[in-house]
């Protein structure tokens, strides 16, 4: 079991969802006066793909990704996140975070299923939500290695 988070070994990113990608992208590299470090997708383990842009402004990285729609959508849906991206595998850290009392968001993700060990699944990465005191939803994020 991990007996802390090594906040050394963990980057903050933040996740902003906008009503039109393509808009919102347009105009983060106007304003800020750089071009995209990132255009791709997420995929869920069916391998449907959420398009997303991300800019490092500031030495933060910036994700922009759409509103969800239809049937996935939640119904009320965090407009900003924190994602903190740490370097392996969540099992131990959701264990850890469990032993100290921390309260997680299981609600069913579609395309995503949660594992044994309580994380997210998808094709690219594996993911879990926390709950903090004011009940903002705060994201832990492994990205799988290539394999190319």
């Amino acid at each position: 079991m991990v007996d802390a988070i090594d906040i050394s070994d963990v980057k903050l990113d933040l996740n902003l969802r906008v009503r039109d990608l393509d808009i919102a992208a347009r105009w983060y590299a106007r304003v800020f006066g750089v071009d995209p470090i990132y255009r791709g997708v997420d995929r869920t383990l069916e391998g449907v793909a959420t398009d997303m842009v991300c800019f490092r402004l500031g030495g933060v990285k910036v994700w922009l990704l759409p509103h969800r729609t239809g049937a996935n959508a939640p119904p009320a849906e965090q407009r900003v996140g924190m994602a903190f991206m740490i370097r392996r595998p969540l099992a131990a850290v959701r264990a850890h975070l469990a032993g100290l009392g921390v309260r997680f968001d299981d609600t069913p993700s579609p395309g995503f299923p949660i594992n044994e060990a309580g994380v997210r699944v998808g094709k690219d990465a594996e993911f879990m939500y926390v709950i903090d005191p004011d009940g903002h939803k705060l994201e832990f994020c492994f990205v799988y290695p290539r394999k190319d």
